[in-house]
Formats: C-alpha cells, structure tokens, sequence
C-alpha cells in the first residue's frame, strides 16, 4: 500500500497569480485582458500524469472533485481545451512530446522494443544548451534511461527498487510522494547557479489500480482514487517549492500521455485503440505574472508542447511537427486548425494484428483500419456513429492526407532481417515474419475491433496470473493461442506461466514452436534465450539471444541476458562488453550492476566485484543477490565476519535464498576449525 501523500492544504497561497485588471472570464476577448509577458529564462517545471483521462480533471468537467491542484492551475494559468495524445503508450507518446516531433519521425513506436536514438534534438537537450540544469525524475521501468529519453538531462533519476515488484508480470513503479520528493530534492539543492528545468514522471493512475486507503475514502473506484492520490501528492510538492522560493519565476506545465479506456469500446485499459478515451489528454501551464486565466480553444497536440515551452522561456525550438501556442496564448486568441496524426501500433508489433493510424482533421476523425472508421467529434464525441460508408468521398479526403503524411516518416518495423540475421535464424530453425511488414495484406479478420475479445481474454488471462490463479490462466492462454497462431505475445506468457509454475522444458518448446513456425520477433526470442539459459543449455541460449540482437539490436532485455550467459560460458570480454553497453545506456541499472559483479566473481577479481555490488545495492537496497556476492568477495580475502553479515542481510531479503544459507554454514565451519 502507498503512503499517503501530505495534503496540500497551502494551495491557495501556492498558485495566486496577480494580473492587474484581469477579465474575471476565462478566455474572455483578448482586449478586455492585458497581454502575457514571456518569461525568459524561466524555470520549467513539466509534469506528466501517465494514463490520466482528460474528464476526470475538474477543470475538464469531472465532478468528483478528483483533482484540486490540477484545477487550481487552470484557473490560475492556461487551460487548453482540446489536446492530443499522439500515441496511447508511454514511451512513443513521452518521445513525441520531448522531442516535438510525431513517432514516424522520431521512430519510437511502441513501449520496449524502441529506443529513441538522440538523433533530433529534445527538450531538455536544447535547454541544456541554454545554458539551464536539467533533471528528470520518472515513474516507471517503461521510461528507463536504457531507453534513450535520458539524452539532454544532466541527472535522469530512474532508480526503482525491485522489491516494488510484486511477480513476473507486475510494473515495476515508483508511487507518486517518492517521485516527487527526489525531484524537489534536485530543485531546491542546486550547486549552481542558473535556471532549471525538471520532468517528473508520475505513474499512479496506470494500471493495476492500488490507491491508499486515504484515497479510496475519497473515490469508490480505483482509477479515480489513483488519480486523486496522485493530485494531492503534486499539491504537497508544489507547495514545498512555493516555500523554497522556487516557483516565481517558473513555468508549470501539467499534462498527460494519454488516457484509459476504462472499458469504452471494449477496451479496459490503453494501447489496442485509439479512440478519445485514450487519446484525449488535459494541458495546462502556469506561471505567475506571465500567463493570464484563460481557455484556450483550438486542436492543440503533445508536439506543440516542446515548441510552446521554449518559446515562453525566449529559447530557439529545432524544426519539428509541432507548433508553439504561445501566440495564441500572448494575443488571446483561439489556435488556429490544424491536423492531428495519431497511431496505435502494439497490436500489429506484438500479435500481427492490423496497424492503426488515424487524423483527425477539423474535428472529422479518420482511423485506417481494414474496418475504416470515421467520426463527427463536434457532434459525437464519443464515437458513438462511425460515419464512413455515408460520408466516405469526405472521410476519404482525411485518408488522403494521412496517407500522404505516413508515407513521409520511418517504417514502423523495429529493424529489418538482414540477410545474416536471417541465416542465423535458418540455422536454428526458424523462419521469421517480421511484425509491421509493409506487403501484407490486413483483411477485416485482422482488425482489433473483430478481434478485441481476444485482447479482452488476454487481460483476464494476466489479471488471473496476478491473482494466482494459474489454472485459469493456463486454459485461457492455451485458448487464445489454439484460436490464432500468431498471437505472439499470448505464446510469450503461456511460456512464462510454465516456466513460473515449474515447467521450463514446456516453456522452452512453446516458444520454440512459435519460432519454427515463423511468428516470434526478438522479444520472443529473448524469452526464448532466457528459459534456455536457465536449462543449461548455453551454447544454444547464446545463439538464440545472439539472433534476437541481430533482430533487433533496440531489444534491451537481450544484452543484460546474454551477459550471463556469456559469463557462465566463460566468454568473459563478451560479457563485459554487454554489461557495458546498457551501464553506458542505464547507468542507474541495479541489475546489470549485480550481473557485473557476478562476472567479477566468475574471474576472481574480488575488489572490483565489491564495487560493483556495492553499486547495486546503493541504487536498490533490497537486492539479496548482491548481498550474497558481495559475501562471497569479502570470503575469498578471509573477511568473514562481514562475508557472514552480506549473508544474513540477503537471508532476510529472501528468505529462501539456499545459496547464503549454505554459505553461512560454510563460513562458519572454516572459522571454527581455524
């Protein structure tokens, strides 16, 4: 259970903006308000709320009274109306809004197989050059620095502890107080001088849902909880930056990277879709003095955030998709029209379903699918009337321009099969078919709204892994995998279910069957390496994983797994040299730090394993493997005491942990007999 947040009681003296002579109507006529003042060199303050639907904003509509801190900066700063998500998944949709720039050109389509590659320049990369610090403070593994959104930051705080973790498939977060606290940390001890910029990255209201029980008390439903947790944690911390004297000459920007379905059109939570419950998301700035109340009406977009900050603060944006808001917001007027691209792509990544993309166009909305979808959003915001067979000749002008933007950005593959990745495959005995192939052919089988059942088995599936219910997972997974061939990402956790349940030779040959078959991509293969390792069968684990970096050298979790498969073949430079890769990549990564050390251990370099292991522990204290080998370094120089000590710290970690027990026993024995 999370602590409960400290309640921003103060808010009222937090967020007084003094603007003589302001309209009391928000977003009144420009020429009864005075006109807003930049703030060069401003401090930028950027919250991300991740999964946060716009409705349930008070400033939005909502009624609950859900969100006090988030309507209290509408008020007294820019609420804009009508904002877009560009991609309803955390890490393509945090991409789009640091870089300003839409997935097809900045190629980060989907969470985990993509790494943005620091090619265009980012937010934080520009203002560092502005000569600002700058520090980002996030939430989640999904947005881990080994993913590339750390280019540009002098501090990227991703440091979450395993023990947060509760089993193979939980999210591994940091709550909302935690977040928060670091980065006020970070903006009220600054050794230098000069203007800052920080993103914090909250996570609470994604699923699963688990709000405290404070929170509960105040919303009966478990998103909405998590939502008014979250919003009571960013008031407590606004308020400790109000009293360090940190927010006036600040720039606030709250928003989101998208929404939850919530069961809207089937869908339970995010990613499958891209309708408004997850691509519709609040956007708000504040600054005192600067920025006059205001509703600022006109389709605004995730890519005109990176624009609008910089041109408030009087620092020069890169070229991009995006547009600044900022003369809109200076002049008092609304925005002018301009076209929305929006995808949605795991489907088609993970489980060869039918890719998604769409416009919305003058608040028409086209969605390409084989089952074409076309929406009046004026008149139908839910999407409620697919319009498309009655207005297909206007439905189709939309199409045009969507195809015409696509067709101008990178494909949405993670990498092409080369020619010798695909000898290696042959070797093994798979053929693959690439996800994303541009040559074939989706019919209306493939599209997720024929097949959303499935999707909907799927979470049942997880939800019942989650509850422990392994039987009931097993006979779902079995189903949907029975039902359609190349559901990758079902074969994937019916692989994992047996694995986690005892049964890794079952594990092994599912996904090897995936493979021959031609259906697994490198994330497959990864899993598929990692059971292999664990039955000792390394010759063929490396070249399984070796084939899945080949495939797909964005795939993070291979380089950490063949590292250990390298070491325990005794390819020890090889090894090194994938631990250094993603330390250079994730310098904060606990894990690759602990695999580090067990290689130092493997090679009997006993005082750069301590290093590194006491690295590991510094950024997550509850690793009881880390204290096991730092036990064993510290016994091989004869310091048993504190061998013995690591030991019995690691046995309290994991209590089923042999290894240290066994060790202990050892230890003792030699101290005896001594």
């Amino acid at each position: 259970m999370r602590a409960s947040a400290r309640s921003g009681a103060a808010l009222a003296a937090l967020l007084v903006v003094t603007v003589a002579g302001c309209s009391s109507s928000p977003g009144g006529d420009a020429s009864s308000r005075p006109a807003a003042a930049p703030l060069p060199r401003a401090n930028i303050l950027l919250v991300t709320i991740d999964t946060l639907r716009a409705d349930r904003v008070g400033a939005y509509g909502h009624r609950g009274g859900l969100t006090p801190t988030l309507d209290r900066l509408a008020r007294e700063g820019v609420r804009v109306e009508t904002a877009w998500a560009h991609v309803p998944l955390t890490l393509p949709s945090h991409t789009a809004l640091m870089t300003g720039t839409y997935p097809f050109v900045n190629g980060v389509r989907d969470n985990g197989s993509f790494r943005f590659d620091g090619a265009r320049p980012t937010l934080a990369s520009v203002l560092k050059g502005a000569g600002y610090r700058t520090g980002a403070f996030v939430s989640a593994f999904v947005l881990d620095a080994r993913f590339g959104l750390n280019a540009g930051f002098d501090v990227y705080d991703d440091t979450l502890s395993s023990r947060a973790a509760g089993g193979a498939l939980s999210v591994l977060e940091r709550p909302a107080p935690g977040t928060l606290d670091a980065a006020t940390r970070w903006i009220t001890t600054a050794s230098t001088p000069g203007p800052w910029f920080a993103w914090v990255h909250l996570y609470d209201p994604h699923d699963p849902y688990d709000p405290p029980a404070a929170s509960r008390a105040r919303a009966a439903d478990p998103y909405d909880a998590e939502v008014a947790f979250t919003d009571e944690a960013l008031g407590a911390a606004l308020d400790r930056l109000r009293s360090a004297g940190q927010l006036a000459s600040t720039v606030v920007v709250v928003t989101s990277d998208h929404g939850e379905a919530l069961g809207d059109h089937g869908e339970r939570t995010h990613g499958l879709f891209a309708y408004e419950a997850t691509l519709r998301v609040p956007l708000l700035l504040w600054a005192p003095t600067a920025l006059t109340p205001a509703a600022l009406s006109g389709p605004a977009r995730l890519v005109d955030v990176t624009p609008t900050v910089l041109d408030l603060v009087g620092v020069a944006a890169a070229p991009g998709s995006g547009r600044s808001l900022w003369p809109s917001i200076r002049d008092g007027r609304p925005l002018d029209d301009v076209d929305v691209y929006f995808e949605a792509l795991n489907a088609n990544l993970t489980r060869h379903w039918a890719p998604l993309t769409g416009l919305v166009a003058a608040r028409r909305k086209f969605i390409d699918l084989p089952l074409r979808e076309y929406y009046d959003l004026a008149a139908d915001p839910a999407e409620g009337a697919n319009l498309y067979e009655s207005r297909r000749q206007e439905a189709d002008t939309v199409a045009r321009r969507l195809f015409a933007l696509r067709a101008s950005g990178r494909p949405a593959a993670p990498s092409s099969v080369d020619r010798e990745t695909e000898q290696r495959l042959r070797s093994l005995g798979y053929v693959v078919q690439p996800a994303g192939a541009t040559d074939r052919q989706y019919t209306a089988a493939d599209d997720p709204k024929t097949l959303v059942p499935l999707h909907s088995t799927l979470e049942d599936a997880l939800a019942a892994v989650k509850a422990g219910r392994t039987a009931d997972a097993e006979r779902l997974l079995t189903r949907l995998v029975s039902s359609r061939a190349d559901f990758t990402v079902a074969h994937d956790r019916l692989a994992q279910l047996y694995r986690d349940t005892g049964r890794l030779p079952r594990a092994i040959d599912t996904l090897e069957r995936v493979a021959a078959a031609g259906h697994a991509d490198a994330a497959t293969l990864a899993a598929l390496g990692g059971y292999l390792q664990e039955a000792g069968r390394l010759e063929r684990a490396v070249q399984v994983l070796e084939t899945a970096r080949s495939m797909n050298p964005n795939e993070m979790e291979v380089y950490e797994k063949l590292g250990v498969a390298y070491t325990r073949a005794g390819r020890f430079d090889d090894a090194q040299a994938m631990f250094t890769h993603l330390l250079q990549l994730a310098p904060n990564s606990a894990t690759t730090y602990n695999n580090q050390g067990s290689l130092y251990l493997s090679q009997r370099r006993w005082d750069e394993a301590i290093v590194s292991l006491r690295r590991a522990l510094t950024l997550d204290p509850s690793m009881a493997n880390a204290h096991n080998g730092l036990g064993v370094a510290f016994a091989q120089q004869g310091k048993f005491g504190e061998a013995i000590a690591e030991w019995e710290r690691a046995l309290e970690l994991r209590p089923d942990l042999s290894d240290a027990r066994g060790n202990i026993a050892r230890a003792r024995a030699i101290m005896r007999a001594r």
